[in-house]
């Protein structure tokens, strides 16, 4: 392989070599004419002309003397930046804070929304499906007969796979463990494109079949903790759940399941035990059937448009044929994975774009503040540009010289940024509770992430030299080699082009600081909201009942004696069981009909439920509003009954009394017999859904034991902890803790935008501020002479304190102007992530305005208290 670098050093040896040779035939045939050698030797030297010269008119000639030129220009940019040292590393830093706070981000939208399925091939292939109204959160849309059916008749997709989210509990080891697993259909991984790392995945006659020794294949995390990473796994029985099954292959390392933002632990198919078999065998909405979520893969050249289509009228088919089977809401909606409702990246997509935005704003404004300083710098060497000028460097030589100055120092803040990011990708779950399995969110430092690196750096590089070079370059060499010290200040172009820079910033800091607010004053809304139930005091624990091999019958007497002896403990005042705990992103809906009401063409009639024994509303302070709370005696034996929310009740009997109706939820009538008060499902901002509470001992299927205490509920987590210990050790105990604990989870997406709100605000600020000093200083330091002779003419300290100020103040308002047109524009797009206050709010806004007008003052004052105390003789003097 030839290197053109050394193809050209030795031309260049050729060059030079030739040129000798040249030089010596001259002397050679002068000295043989009779001249000396010294006069041949000079004799020579002119008659050949400018060697230098010569030299770099045949590089260009060869087409590489750019290269040789570019090295000159860096070597010459790094020793102009050794020269200011100062300079150097303050707009290297500013440079690098602003590039990693947005590379920072970037990397997190990488690893969510770029990479929602990490491993998978072609993601941006892949399509999430949703029936219905299009919601985040929202309940498993599809049963399988549809997902099977969809899958043999649709035509534009190469593979449509099936997946349902639960955990479940490894048994067999000396310690029960909490895993999440995920029912799939054959296909899964064939359609995500994963390849196992060990063994195999599923085929297609294991998909609906049972087995007595169901197979199962493990997620890598699973397989190296638990397992000790076995190389010879696959084959081996394991037990889940008091069940053996086989492990027939490992998933590779990175792939955590197909639900984007959740883990998945291990995989099994869709009716392993025989026990989902009428689960598989019937479409109903209302009785169960529909559990599953679906994925699909675009045919090449397919728009999600063209599918969404095809399959909506395989749906139109299907509800044509199954009438019963699919009232309500049947409408087919796709969307990119990135941005599914399934899972926690919905939520992403409408933060982290937002704060990339906030983000580009912080490295505008310090391309503001940096490009300032190089002005600044760049003027005070405009002597040295002018006598370069003279000596025959033309203008665009001298800006592609300045230029590449800017360029080496926003690389090296590149550089500084690119070992930041390193680190701070790895921040994103920081703000996210422990407890907060199974969401596994995390940033990604790829090759995306150093290429957005590189880009901001050369834009920051262009932004923050290539003005002031084109602005320090403008004046005539003459007139600048003429001019005196006092035209340092680089005339009045410079001087509005630095007041100009100054606006900019302060216009860029106002939106900042108000986005900011406002993300604040939501972030307390929010946690000064009441949620509609009792957050302190209350203690909660899951227990897997329905994972230690009981019958149902045996697991209705367990639970009940875990509730009578969880209840006689000291210190505990109301103990209820539930299958839910709200505010944990948990979200179980179904379908629920009045009985003998006939659903509209696409009305989702969709509640909320939660399973809840005796005592649960008393627990969390929910009030009954009419009829009566759950009584013991509504056991499996009773008539099944349920409560209903204000929001259920006014959606399903308008303006009559809703006790002693009757509502079709899983096939089966249930009356209600009460109605409680509205209370927060997943967000205190959510809009009201419609909430339905059924006896636990006739619908429960998750055990979770929820505990009023009179003191902190911490404190009692271990004395609850064995009395379910002391019913059956081998009942595995889960998430003993708080319920403000638990609900954390709600508020961390809010945490997030109001925290890197609030640092880039921050930074704004200390950027606009120091701005506004640096310039009204500058300025004030070449008003030096003038201040001394209007001080000698009779001018008081005051004027000279007015004089500056105004200066100031000026540039101040004016900035605050165009800010506040450019925020009220921002504040529109933030508008729907703030909870309980406008996005106009005037006293955020007046505080904002307030807040940065004073500060920029603050910043004038200083340079302004200086120069009024200095000596008007001293001041004359330098002139």
């Amino acid at each position: 392989m030839k290197f053109p670098g050394f193809a050209f050093q030795r031309r260049k040896s050729e060059l030079q070599e030739e040129i000798d040779a040249h030089l010596q035939m001259a002397i050679a045939d002068r000295v043989a004419r009779g001249e000396t050698a010294e006069s041949a030797r000079q004799a020579a030297a002119r008659e050949f002309g400018n060697i230098p010269l010569v030299q770099d008119v045949t590089r260009q000639m060869w087409g590489q003397g750019w290269l040789e030129q570019f090295g000159r220009d860096v070597r010459y940019a790094l020793r102009q930046l050794r020269k200011s040292p100062g300079f150097t590393i303050t707009a290297t830093t500013m440079l690098a804070v602003a590039i990693c706070a947005n590379s920072t981000v970037f990397s997190w939208i990488d690893g969510t929304m770029l990479r929602p399925i990490p491993v998978a091939r072609d993601t941006g292939d892949l399509v999430s499906l949703q029936r219905g109204e299009r919601s985040f959160s929202p309940v498993p849309p599809f049963s399988y007969l549809d997902y099977r059916d969809l899958r043999e008749q649709n035509h534009t997709l190469t593979g449509l796979l099936a997946y349902h989210h639960d955990w479940i509990t490894l048994t067999g080891g000396a310690q029960p463990e909490r895993a999440y697993i995920a029912n799939v259909s054959a296909n899964y991984f064939n359609v995500l494109g994963i390849k196992p790392m060990l063994g195999r995945f599923f085929v297609p006659e294991e998909e609906t079949r049972p087995d007595a020794v169901p197979n199962v294949v493990l997620g890598y995390l699973l397989w190296k903790t638990r397992y000790g990473a076995d190389p010879a796994i696959v084959g081996k029985p394991i037990e889940v759940a008091r069940h053996a099954v086989t492990v027939i292959g490992v998933a590779p390392q990175g792939f955590v399941g197909a639900m984007p933002g959740l883990r998945d632990d291990l995989w099994i198919t869709l009716n392993p035990l025989g026990t989902n078999v009428w689960r598989m065998t019937h479409r109903s909405s209302s009785g169960g059937a529909v559990w599953l979520n679906v994925i699909g893969r675009l045919r090449p050249g397919v728009s999600r448009g063209e599918a969404t289509q095809d399959l909506d009228t395989v749906m139109r088919n299907l509800v044509a044929a199954y009438p019963d089977d699919h009232l309500g809401e049947n409408r087919i909606s796709l969307d990119p994975m990135w941005r599914s409702p399934f899972g926690a990246n919905g939520y992403m997509a409408a933060t982290l774009p937002i704060l990339l935005g906030i983000a580009g704003l912080v490295l505008l404004l310090t391309c503001a503040n940096v490009a300032t300083l190089t002005l600044v710098r760049f003027v005070s060497r405009r002597r040295e540009l002018a006598i370069r000028q003279s000596l025959g460097a033309n203008r665009m030589q001298l800006v592609r010289q300045m230029v590449l100055e800017g360029a080496v120092l926003s690389t090296s803040a590149g550089a500084v940024a690119l070992g930041l990011t390193l680190w701070t990708s790895k921040t994103f779950a920081w703000f996210f509770p422990a407890n907060a399995n199974p969401v596994i969110l995390n940033g990604a430092m790829d090759s995306q992430v150093v290429i957005g690196i590189a880009v901001a750096s050369l834009l920051a590089g262009v932004l923050c030299s290539a003005f002031p070079a084109w602005r320090s370059s403008h004046a005539p060499a003459i007139e600048v080699l003429k001019a005196e010290s006092a035209s340092l200040s680089g005339g009045s172009r410079n001087r509005r082009l630095l007041s100009g820079l100054v606006v900019a910033q302060i216009a860029l800091s106002l939106p900042l600081l108000l986005c900011s607010g406002l993300l604040l004053r939501t972030l307390r809304n929010l946690a000064a909201a009441h949620p509609g139930f009792e957050q302190e005091h209350i203690l909660t624990a899951s227990v897997g009942t329905n994972n230690a091999g009981y019958s149902r019958d045996e697991e209705n007497v367990i639970r009940r004696k875990i509730l009578d002896r969880v209840s006689a403990l000291p210190g505990v005042e109301v103990a209820s069981l539930t299958d839910w705990v709200p505010m944990t992103l948990s979200h179980k809906g179904e379908d629920a009909y009045p009985e003998g009401y006939v659903p509209h063409p696409h009305e989702s009639l969709q509640v909320v439920h939660a399973e809840v024994s005796a005592r649960y509303f008393e627990s969390l302070h929910i009030p009954v509003l009419e009829g009566r709370e759950f009584t013991k005696d509504d056991d499996e034996k009773a008539p099944r009954v349920l409560i209903v929310d204000q929001t259920a009740a006014r959606r399903y009997w308008p303006g009559q009394d809703p006790l002693g109706k009757k509502l079709r939820v899983w096939g089966s009538l249930f009356t209600v017999v009460g109605v409680v008060r509205n209370s927060t499902h997943t967000f205190v901002n959510e809009a009201p859904e419609p909430m339905v509470y059924m006896s636990f001992f006739q619908a429960g299927y998750e055990t979770i034991v929820q505990v009023k205490t009179a003191g902190n509920p911490v404190d009692l987590a271990p004395a609850v902890e064995q009395a379910i210990h002391d019913i059956d050790r081998r009942l595995p105990v889960f998430d003993v803790r708080s319920m403000r604990e638990s609900t954390q989870i709600a508020s961390s997406f809010a945490v997030i935008q109001s925290a890197l709100a609030g640092m880039f605000a921050l930074i704004g600020l200390v950027l606009a501020v120091t701005g506004i000093y640096g310039v009204v200083a500058y300025r004030t330091q070449m008003r030096t002479h003038e201040i001394g002779v209007r001080m000698a003419l009779g001018a008081s300290r005051v004027d000279v304190l007015r004089l500056v100020l105004v200066q100031g103040l000026w540039l101040t308002v004016t900035g605050l102007a165009l800010g506040l047109a450019f925020a009220l524009g921002l504040t529109r797009v933030i508008a729907r992530l703030l909870y309980g206050i406008s996005a106009n709010d005037p006293a955020t806004m007046a505080s904002v305005i307030a807040l940065l007008g004073a500060m920029s003052l603050l910043a004038c004052y200083f340079p302004a208290r200086r120069a009024m105390r200095r000596n008007p003789v001293t001041a004359i003097r330098e002139l």
